[in-house]
C-alpha cells in the first residue's frame, strides 16, 4: 500500500498535510474565511465605539474623567 506509506512519510518526516489529489497549488479558502471573520469583528467593534460615543454625547452614559491621564 504505497499511498499509506507516502502519507506517513510526508506527514511524519516533513510535518506537512498530505493531499492525495490536488492541483499544483492548494486552495487557500481558509484565508478568505479568516479575513471575513476579522472584518466582521472589526465592524462590530467600530459600531460599539460609535454607539458609546453617541450615548455619552446624549448624556445617557457618563464618562468618568481620570485626573492623571
Amino acid at each position: 500500500d504505497w499511498i499509506s506509506n507516502i502519507k506517513y512519510f510526508i506527514e511524519n518526516y516533513f510535518n506537512l498535510n498530505f493531499g492525495l489529489y490536488c492541483t499544483q497549488i492548494q486552495d487557500h479558502d481558509y484565508i478568505c474565511e479568516l479575513c471575513d471573520a476579522l472584518a466582521r469583528i472589526n465592524s462590530t467593534l467600530i459600531d460599539l465605539c460609535v454607539d458609546m460615543w453617541l450615548y455619552i454625547s446624549n448624556n445617557l452614559l457618563k464618562l468618568k474623567i481620570v485626573q492623571k491621564e
